[in-house]
């Protein structure tokens, strides 16, 4: 999902990882009051593309099934979650690209969305790499690419 990546000045978070939405919210929270920025994205950038990300996921059915060419990403699928890391080559669609001039609504739009996503009792839409994934798979893949993205922010505080 490049777009998070590449560009600005600061120094990236290698080997974050959230447990929970909660955590995600709390370290939003934290990077609200100041960060460096190593990435291409601002925070609200960041926080629109999630938000697109968690309510793209949160789509209502009935679903698309697992296509062949998903089904055939199992191994890249599971390499990821042992990692817990995003390949950095990934594009996101143009649909879910932030638009330069987002704003701190889009942080606060991120922030309601994981208490959504709390309480979201599934399932989720199938992701567009990897097709039909269990909930607890797809909540892991949810973090990961939180994870990803807001590794290119580094709190000004803790």
């Amino acid at each position: 999902m490049t777009g998070g990546g590449g560009g600005g000045g600061g120094t990236r978070r290698t080997g974050l990882r959230y447990a929970s939405e909660a955590d995600v919210v709390a370290d939003v929270s934290r990077l609200r009051r100041g960060y460096a920025q190593a990435g291409a994205w601002s925070l609200p950038q960041v926080c629109c593309h999630l938000d697109k990300s968690l309510q793209y996921r949160m789509r209502a059915g009935p679903h698309e099934p697992t296509t062949p060419e998903q089904a055939a990403r199992r191994d890249q699928l599971q390499q990821i979650l042992s990692s817990a890391r995003l390949p950095d080559a990934q594009t996101a669609p143009d649909f879910m690209m932030p638009p330069p001039d987002c704003g701190d609504d889009a942080i606060d739009a991120l922030l309601a969305r994981l208490e959504q996503v709390k309480t979201f009792p599934g399932p989720f839409a199938p992701h567009r790499l990897f097709g039909h994934l269990d909930n607890d798979v797809a909540r892991k893949i949810n973090l990961i690419h939180c994870a990803h993205h807001l590794s290119y922010l580094t709190p000004a505080t803790t």
